[in-house]
Parts: C-alpha cells; sequence; structure tokens
C-alpha cells in the first residue's frame, strides 16, 4: 500500500466554473466555525479573523476586496487536525499578504509611537478568511482593495501570486484557483481597447479561421511571406508568428513585416476582406518593441502579438497605451510551468497535487493588462487534458468585470478542420448553438493538408463557412474537394461514415477550388462542378478503393458491372 507522508488531500475534487457565477457559493464556502480557533490561533493571527459580532454580507466583500480563491494542501503539526491546519495555514497566507509577517510580535513601532494614519491603515488592509470549504481543500482570502495601487498588474502580482507559494512553513501546495475584482478596481485598467467587438466589425460577426506559419524556424522572409500569402488567399482571416519567432537572422522582423503586409494589402485590394497578420514584437527592450509596433503601424498592420509571460506585465500595459487602436494578441507560451499540476493516482483514487496560478488567472491577468484576443487552449486540440479546462478559461475572457470589454477567445494547437463543428459546439456550454465569437488557428492542420498551405486554407473556411450556414459534415465533404482530403486523412471513422452513405445518385466534387477567397465568399467564377459517382472515381481514383472497402454494396453497381 503507498502512503503518502508530505501532501494533504482532500475528499471533493475541485472544478472550475465555466459560466460566469457566485463563485463563494460555487465553491461551497462556509463563514469559518468559531469554535474551531483556539487562543493560539487567536493570540497569533487574531487580525484576519472575521468579526463573530457582525453578520457576514459576502456582496458587501465582493464590492470592496479583491478575493482570492485558493487550494490548500496544509502542513500539519502534531495534534492538529486537518481542517484546523487548512484554516491555520489560510491565516498565515493572510499575515503575509496584508499586514503581518511569519512572526506577528513586530517591534518596528509600537502601537504607542504609531500615528493615526499609521494605526487607520494597519485595521483598514488587514485580510480576512472569509470562506472555507473542508471537503475541497479551499479558501476565501479577502484582501482591501486599499491595499492596491489601481492599473498597476504586476504590484496586484505580486500579492495575489506572492510569497505565500513559497510559504513551505505553512503549506505543502498552494494554488490560486480564481479571483474576484471589485468593479472600481477593474476600472481602474485600460483593458482591450477592441476585445471581441471591435474584431468582429474588422473582421465580421462569425468565427474567424487562422494559421501559424509551420515550421515555426529556419523559413526565410520570403518563404515565410509566401506561406502567409497562401493562407490569406485560400480565406484565413488570420496569420500569425509563432510565439519564438521574434527577429533571428534568418527571418528578420523588418524584412518579414515588409513582405506579409505587402501581400495583406494587395489580397485585400483584389478580395475586399479585411485581414490580420500578427506580428510577434515580443523583446527584453521595451524601446525595441515599441519600435516594432511603431514600424507594423506605419506598414498598415492592426496587430500586435506579444508573448505576456515571457514579457512580462509592464510589456503588455505600455504597449497598450502606446498602441490603443491596435488589436493586441496574447500568446501564453510558458504557462504549463505554473498551470498545470501533476494528477497522480493513489490507490485507484485519482488525486490532484494542486500548486502554483490556474490559467482562468492569467487569462483575467491578460484581459485587465490590455489583451484583445488571448490564447485559451482548444477542446479535441493537443494542449488541454480536457474541454472542461478551456471553458474555465473562455468563462475569464467574458466574465463582467466592471467597465472593462470582453476578449475574444482564440482555440489553438492541434486543431484542423475536421473538428470546428465539434469545437464551436463545446466553446458554448449554455446551447447546442455554434461558437462564432472564437477564433481557431490551426498551424500543422493547414499545411500538412495534402493539398498544402492553400488548400488546408480552404478546408478551415469551408468548415467555418459551413457551420455558419448550418450544413453538415457529410454535405460539406461532398461538396469541397479539400474538405474531403481533411477528413481522409484526420478522420477517418467519420470519412467512412460518409462513404457508406454514397448511393448511385450521388453528387461530388473531386477537383481543387483554386479561386481566390472573396469577401463573403462571393465569387465571380463557378466553383469546381458536382461529379456524379462513376465521373468522381474517375477523376479521383482513391476514392474508388474507399468505396470498394467501406461500401461494397455501391461498389458493385458502379464499378463491377
Amino acid at each position: 500500500m503507498l502512503e503518502v507522508k508530505n501532501w494533504e488531500f482532500f475528499p471533493e475534487r475541485i472544478t472550475l466554473p465555466i459560466i460566469d457565477c457566485n463563485r463563494y457559493e460555487y465553491y461551497g464556502f462556509k463563514v469559518p466555525d468559531p469554535a474551531l480557533i483556539d487562543e493560539q490561533m487567536r493570540k497569533r493571527l487574531g487580525p484576519y479573523l472575521l468579526d463573530p459580532e457582525t453578520s457576514f454580507d459576502f456582496n458587501y466583500y465582493r464590492q470592496n476586496y479583491i478575493i482570492m480563491y485558493l487550494s490548500i494542501s496544509p502542513k500539519l503539526r502534531e495534534g492538529w487536525t486537518l481542517r484546523y491546519g487548512l484554516y491555520r495555514a489560510a491565516l498565515e497566507i493572510a499575515a503575509e499578504e496584508s499586514t503581518g509577517t511569519w512572526d506577528p510580535d513586530l517591534k518596528t513601532l509600537l502601537p504607542e509611537e504609531m500615528d493615526e494614519n499609521s494605526k487607520r491603515n494597519m485595521k483598514k488592509l488587514e485580510a480576512k478568511i472569509i470562506g472555507l470549504n473542508f471537503f475541497s481543500g479551499m479558501a476565501a482570502i479577502a484582501l482591501p482593495v486599499e491595499g492596491f495601487e489601481p492599473g498597476n498588474i504586476p504590484q496586484l502580482l505580486s500579492v495575489i501570486m506572492g510569497n505565500y507559494t513559497g510559504m513551505t512553513s505553512a503549506a505543502w501546495g498552494v494554488r490560486l484557483e480564481d479571483v474576484d475584482f471589485p468593479d472600481k478596481y477593474a476600472n481602474s485598467f485600460i483593458g482591450p481597447t477592441l476585445g471581441n467587438v471591435g474584431i468582429k466589425e474588422i473582421l465580421g460577426n462569425y468565427m474567424t479561421v487562422g494559421t501559424i506559419v509551420k515550421p515555426k524556424t529556419g523559413l526565410s522572409e520570403e518563404d515565410w511571406a509566401k506561406a502567409a500569402r497562401r493562407s490569406f488567399e485560400g480565406g484565413l482571416d488570420v496569420v500569425k508568428d509563432d510565439e519564438n519567432l521574434t527577429s533571428q537572422d534568418y527571418c528578420t522582423f523588418e524584412k518579414r513585416a515588409q513582405l506579409v503586409l505587402n501581400e495583406c494589402h494587395r489580397i485585400t485590394n483584389l478580395t475586399g476582406r479585411n485581414l490580420i497578420y500578427v506580428a510577434n514584437i515580443t523583446h527584453g527592450d521595451m524601446d525595441e518593441m515599441i519600435k516594432r509596433g511603431e514600424l507594423i503601424r506605419s506598414l498598415g498592420g492592426n496587430c500586435l502579438m506579444i508573448d505576456i509571460l515571457a514579457t512580462g506585465m509592464v510589456g503588455v500595459q505600455t504597449i497598450r497605451k502606446k498602441f490603443p487602436h491596435m488589436i493586441l494578441h496574447g500568446h501564453r507560451a510558458g504557462h504549463g510551468a505554473q498551470t498545470i499540476f501533476p494528477e497522480i493516482i493513489v490507490d485507484g483514487q485519482p488525486m490532484d497535487l494542486r500548486h502554483g496560478v490556474s490559467m482562468k488567472v492569467w487569462t483575467l491577468i491578460a484581459r485587465l493588462g490590455g489583451i484583445d484576443q488571448f490564447h485559451i487552449g482548444a477542446p479535441l486540440g493537443k494542449m488541454e487534458a480536457s474541454s472542461h479546462t478551456v471553458l474555465e478559461n473562455m468563462e475569464a475572457c467574458v466574465r463582467p468585470l466592471g467597465k472593462i470589454k470582453t476578449m475574444r477567445p482564440i482555440c489553438s494547437g492541434g486543431l484542423k478542420a475536421t473538428v470546428l463543428w465539434d469545437v464551436a459546439r463545446v466553446m458554448n456550454p449554455n446551447s447546442d448553438v455554434p461558437n462564432q465569437d472564437i477564433i481557431c488557428q490551426a498551424g500543422g492542420g493547414t499545411h500538412s493538408h495534402p493539398l498544402g498551405t492553400f488548400g488546408g486554407a480552404k478546408s478551415m473556411v469551408q468548415a467555418r463557412d459551413a457551420i455558419l450556414k448550418g450544413k453538415s459534415i457529410f454535405e460539406t465533404i461532398s461538396s469541397h474537394f479539400e474538405s474531403l482530403l481533411a477528413f481522409r486523412r484526420w478522420d477517418r471513422a467519420k470519412y467512412t461514415e460518409w462513404i457508406k452513405t454514397l448511393t448511385e445518385e450521388s453528387k461530388i466534387v473531386v477537383e481543387p477550388d483554386m479561386r481566390v477567397y472573396m469577401k463573403n465568399g462571393e465569387y465571380s467564377e463557378p466553383e469546381p462542378p458536382h461529379l456524379s459517382i462513376k465521373d468522381a472515381i474517375e477523376k479521383f481514383h482513391a476514392l474508388a478503393a474507399d468505396i470498394r472497402k467501406w461500401n461494397p454494396e455501391l461498389a458493385e453497381k458502379i464499378m463491377d458491372n
């Protein structure tokens, strides 16, 4: 039997909300029981206890305090119960992040030496433990908003992601799961200047489809621009630099930007479509980031990308102020070092070693900092453990937050045209109506298409347009050769189902659509023709083999007679 001695587990696993709600109620908090407080706790940590004479009003705290929702694995001393240990650890964290320290017997100034301002401040700035959940190991810690400088994200992070995550004297692990900001504090930030609504005004009121040029390293400026051109001509709205492509010798920022934006303007003039090139301005020198942003603006670009964790929120806030009319695209490279926690199985029971910071919190921080569109992971992709984590992050993009605009979620990581129907449905947890207020980006899912980048872009747009018009997967496969090839490569199960539905009367497109995608898909040239089954298999021989394998009755009728 495996015995774990250095971690305390609670019976309930923690899930984060995927819709806006009263988070105090959602996490199952109760006001701490005064019976748990002994004299030692009161003497050492009394300032951070709720006043038992005052009735608890969560809305008051919600409006006047920043509330951290933490999961804690407390360190227990001999004789402590798990409940006592959780309460004690939460109080230690409250002290550390407000008016206390590891030794409360401070002699900085004796109380009788303090002026009236200091006495008033000390009382006003005390954090409070307003809720505990002894089944999940969570604590709600309220920090007075007066302890925070308005509009200053680094100072905010120094508290809500502060020293407590390293307080090994109090806990094995502590994870910031969620946070509530009072509207008056949230309103001190700029937030997104375009946000979801502004991006829809540029691109249209439907799902945005885009790509990341792959391979992420190695392409020359000319080849990078060539891949971007084929992506845009195929119909994609967005083409972006990858997170590690900035200005290396083999592909400099200035030359790449010039070539790509030249292509953008040419295609816009030809098609009437607005396009977005996401230029990665990430750099260790703030002046250089501003210089790159000014170059993109001078070339007629409309979007700047920042690796927010690598750059830091000072960079995000500065760029937001310098470029208020441009889309700010936030990448989360490196987030997993903080946001992903080990999941283990002990005696057949799944356990979470929760520590660090949730991606939901980082999504909120990105939004306060002014990011307009932000990577949140993708259901059915390669980056997330489950669709639920993506929906947690999406909730942070759209929850009410004072005057702060909503942020457009980006789904990326392992996507391709074949999954967009399911992605759009999953991304609307309240309905079966597909969510159109998202960006779906496919790197390998565009450039690995059997017909290459142009064909991959076509397949993405065909899926997006089919979802918008309510067309089924099978109808789309029959009507577009690029979609047919995408399903044949990446979803054999669905492709096989489609083959089984074919009859002698079926009509199929088996020629590539080489037309440059026009605004709203309104072409002047005719689309590739729908052919009869017999003509289709003459033109696309692989289809004949597939029908023989999965629809032998049809094969016998059209090929064997």
